[in-house]
């Protein structure tokens, strides 16, 4: 059966494409970080084929022990999602001073450089997979040209998914060649899902929702595999 890991599936988005890819199937490696969540938990009591891995995508030791964890079930692997990401709702921007730039620091380790470690230290077992596809979710705060009018917009989260736009690109630029395709999503404004499993009021969408079209995007061949663009749950291009 085809196999996939997952990062930041406590919740959300991440949980919702557990499910769908368990649904089709799948081979499926769930990266958990919040010990307050048990929502995988729940999930795998009902699908043995899910296996819940400890992952902070901050952490390189972390990652390195992520495929160690891999190597006790499977020597390949045929899709990587990388969609763990730290928002942080911290001050700092010019009118909320003193800016914390620590925190952009923080939101670069998770956000830019863990999918880029996570795919170096997996690429071993990715060589061995059927599919090759790496995914991985972005935003539209990553559109720099699109943020002229936002001036409210705190610093760390902005900028680290801007910084895993470039650092997708230069993977695209080195493996493309060898046989491996990739996706970048914009999931949009998605309900927070709660420990209980329930969904916060605000934002738009349900993850369930967003997670059927992401994992219908993540696995689908596309005509055009050597661009690399970003799409959303529309199935709209952005400029990035």
């Amino acid at each position: 059966m085809p196999s996939v890991i997952i990062t930041g599936a406590d919740r959300g988005l991440g949980l919702s494409l557990c499910r769908e890819y368990l649904k089709r199937g799948w081979l499926v490696f769930a990266g958990k970080y919040l010990d307050d969540y048990c929502l995988l938990e729940e999930v795998r009591e009902q699908n043995p084929n899910l296996h819940i891995i400890k992952l902070d995508m901050g952490s390189p030791d972390s990652i390195a022990g992520a495929q160690n964890e891999l190597l006790k079930v499977t020597d390949s692997l045929d899709m990587l999602i990388s969609n763990a990401a730290l928002m942080g709702q911290v001050q700092c921007n010019l009118y909320e001073a003193p800016m914390k730039l620590e925190e952009v620091w923080n939101s670069f380790r998770v956000n830019a450089l863990g999918p880029v470690r996570l795919a170096e230290s997996l690429l071993p077992l990715l060589d061995r997979g059927m599919l090759k596809r790496l995914c991985f979710v972005s935003s539209e705060v990553s559109c720099i040209v699109l943020m002229k009018h936002r001036g409210d917009s705190s610093y760390p989260y902005p900028m680290s998914k801007a910084s895993l736009n470039m650092g997708v690109r230069l993977l695209h630029n080195q493996l493309y060649a060898q046989g491996y395709t990739f996706r970048l999503f914009h999931p949009g404004w998605m309900k927070r899902r709660m420990p209980d499993g329930s969904l916060s009021t605000e934002a738009l969408y349900d993850p369930d929702y967003t997670g059927d079209i992401a994992a219908r995007y993540f696995e689908t061949p596309l005509r055009d595999e050597h661009r690399l663009v970003m799409v959303d749950y529309n199935g709209y291009e952005w400029t990035y």
